[in-house]
Parts: structure tokens; C-alpha cells; sequence
């Protein structure tokens, strides 16, 4: 083809040589078709939001840290026996407490090991926390002693830890914002050959009082104490949360 047959070719895709040749008409039809497609994804991605599937209110609940909290023992494991009072009873009572008022806020969401008396092994609760992707993992337990004289709210981490670890810092924000809450002993933050070195993200245990002491036992037994123990737990965990978040 010369080049007048060209000029007055009309405006179309040209093979020449094995080439394909954009001409002017052609390109705007790339553009056209380019438009449409985007127009069409622009609405599909509309219907979803119609439809809830990309709501705020699940955005909200993805960014919202989750925590595992545990009671310790259960079922065929009662934990200590003080007075007739079974450990894993206190222990899932407040648990209950913590996890009412997580869920009451709008800044974390829980799960839990169990919210029954049912015996759960250390490794099936450590699995639960890590294969949820938890950020905080959290063991509530009493203590016992062989000294009724012996009183007082500590926390635990893994002995394989160096203090400065996260787990440690959870631990001692926990343990003062747990005090202050209960005006209970301080017996401070301790590291403990514990199943909790299995955890892969920050985890801690907490001893909130002694139910060999018969003083602290009655005190664990009160409603309103449990209350005030989760009231400072959860204080701990948003305390934690918030420090993680700055640094």
C-alpha cells in the first residue's frame, strides 16, 4: 500500500509486516473500553458495600485486638480446694467478668478458653491463642500456699524470657493497674517455669489472691470483689494495649 493509499485508508488497525499499527480511532476505543471497566468494577465494589460486606462495623471488628483469656483448670482439675471453694470456679467467675466488660467496650474483642467447668489441656489453650492470631494471651488463677498467713496478687511470665520482653511489660502493667484496683498486696512480677513459652504473642499469668488465706477467700467469693479484680485486669489489658500501640 503507497503512502497515499494510506492517507485516505479509513481510520482502522493496519497490519503491516507483521505489525499491528494503532491508529487515532483505535486508541480512543482503548480508552472507552478501559473506562467501562473500571466504571464496572467501580460499581460491583458499590454493591458490596450495599450488601454489608466491606461494612465499618466488621473494619471495626478486624482492627480491634483480640485477646484469649483463660481460667485456669476445670473440670476433672478443681485446682486448689480451700474451705470447700474450688479454684477453677473463681477463676472462670472473673474470667466471665473480664471478658463482659471487653465486650461491653468497642476497642478489643475476646475469646476464651472455656465458659464452662470442663478440664482443657495447657497445650489445647496455648493452640487456641495462637492459631487466632491473639495479641495478648491471658491465664486468671488463685493462689494457694501452705502459710494461711500469706496474702497478695502476683503476675507471672515464662522463665525463658528476658525481663524487657513484651510478655514482661504486659505482666508488670497488669500487676500495678490489678493493685491499684484492689489495694490487694503487691507481690510484684516473677518469671516461672510455665506452659506459657509456648505462646507467640505476650502472655502472662495472673494470681489474684491466696484462698489459703481465709480473709482473701471470702474476698474472692465476694461478687463485688470479683468485680473490681476484672475492673482491674481490664484496665491492665487497655493499659498494655495502649503502650504497645505508642512505641
Amino acid at each position: 500500500m503507497s503512502d497515499r493509499d494510506l492517507q485516505t485508508a479509513p481510520s482502522a488497525t493496519i497490519e503491516t509486516t507483521g505489525r499491528m499499527i494503532d491508529t487515532p480511532s483505535m486508541r480512543t476505543r482503548w480508552i472507552l473500553v478501559a473506562v467501562v471497566v473500571v466504571a464496572a468494577f467501580l460499581v460491583a465494589a458499590g454493591l458490596l458495600v450495599l450488601n454489608g460486606r466491606t461494612s465499618s462495623e466488621e473494619v471495626a471488628e478486624i482492627d480491634r485486638p483480640l485477646i484469649v483469656l483463660d481460667a485456669g483448670h476445670g473440670g476433672r482439675d478443681p485446682g486448689a480446694v480451700c474451705g470447700g471453694v474450688h479454684e477453677a470456679d473463681i477463676n472462670l467467675s472473673v474470667l466471665k467478668r473480664v471478658a463482659a466488660l471487653i465486650e461491653a467496650g468497642e476497642r478489643l474483642s475476646v475469646t476464651t478458653t472455656r465458659t464452662v467447668d470442663v478440664y482443657v489441656t495447657l497445650e489445647d489453650r496455648v493452640m487456641l491463642a495462637n492459631d487466632t492470631n491473639a495479641c495478648l494471651y491471658l491465664s486468671i488463677q488463685s493462689n494457694a500456699c501452705d502459710y494461711p498467713e500469706v496474702t497478695g496478687i502476683e503476675t507471672l511470665v515464662s522463665d525463658v524470657l528476658d525481663p524487657g520482653d513484651p510478655s514482661w511489660q504486659f505482666a508488670e502493667i497488669l500487676q500495678d493497674n490489678l493493685t491499684e484496683a484492689t489495694h490487694a498486696r503487691d507481690r510484684g512480677v516473677r518469671s516461672q517455669d510455665l506452659y506459657l513459652q509456648r505462646a507467640t504473642m505476650p502472655a502472662a499469668l495472673v494470681e489474684i489472691g491466696f484462698l489459703t488465706n481465709e480473709g482473701e477467700r471470702r474476698l474472692l467469693l465476694d461478687p463485688e470483689y470479683q468485680q473490681t479484680v476484672a475492673q482491674g485486669i481490664y484496665n491492665g489489658i487497655v493499659a498494655y494495649i495502649e503502650f504497645a500501640q505508642q512505641r
